[in-house]
C-alpha cells in the first residue's frame, strides 16, 4: 500500500521561520520547531504506543518519540528538502539483554556502544519469513496526520503569537 501525501506553504513557513530567525535568534527559533514538532506528533506517539503489541511490553516500553537535527541518513533520503528539523517516532532496539561496550575511537575518548540489540520493530511493522506483519506505527501516521498539520499550526501559531505579544509590551 502506498500513501502519498502532499502539504502546500511549508516553503513560506520556512522562509517566515528563517526571518524570524533573523530577529530574534537561532536559539529561540530552534526551541519553537522543536517544541511545535513535539507537540504535533504527540498522538502519533501514543496511538504508537496504544496499537504495539503488549505480549512482552518490549516493543510499548521502547517506543520514543523525537526532534533533532536531520543527520545524514535523512539528508541522503528522497523526501528531504532542507528542514531545520525532523521528528522521529521510532522503536530503540536496545533490550534488557542487550550489552553496552566501551571502545577507545580514534581521538583516544571512550565510545560506548550497544551489542546484541535485535531488530524486533521491523520484524513486528513489516513481517518476516515466519510471522505476518503486524503493523503499529504506520496505522498511528496514517491516523493522526490532519491531527499532526493542525497542531503543528496551532504550536507555531501560538509561539508566534506570545513573541508578538512580547514585542508589543
Amino acid at each position: 500500500m502506498n500513501v502519498t501525501f502532499e502539504v502546500e506553504g511549508f516553503k513560506e513557513l520556512f522562509a517566515e521561520m528563517d526571518q524570524l530567525a533573523d530577529e530574534i535568534g537561532k536559539t529561540k527559533t530552534d526551541r519553537i520547531w522543536k517544541n511545535a514538532l513535539l507537540y504535533a506528533f504527540e498522538p502519533v506517539f501514543e496511538d504508537a504506543r496504544t496499537f504495539a503489541p503488549k505480549d512482552t511490553y518490549e516493543l510499548f516500553k521502547h517506543i520514543y518519540v523525537k526532534a533533532h537535527r536531520p543527520q545524514a541518513r535523512d539528508k541522503a533520503s528522497t523526501t528531504y528538502q532542507g528542514e531545520s528539523y525532523m521528528v522521529r517516532v521510532s522503536v530503540s532496539p536496545i533490550r534488557e539483554d542487550s550489552i553496552q561496550k566501551f571502545v577507545l575511537n580514534k581521538k583516544g575518548k571512550l565510545q560506548a556502544y550497544w551489542a546484541n540489540m535485535r531488530p524486533v520493530a521491523v520484524s513486528q511493522e513489516f513481517g518476516n519469513a515466519h510471522n505476518p506483519a503486524h503493523p503499529f506505527l504506520r496505522p498511528a501516521i496514517e491516523n493522526n496526520y490532519d491531527k499532526v498539520l493542525s497542531r503543528l499550526g496551532w504550536a507555531i501559531t501560538n509561539a508566534l503569537d506570545k513573541i508578538d505579544a512580547k514585542k508589543g509590551s
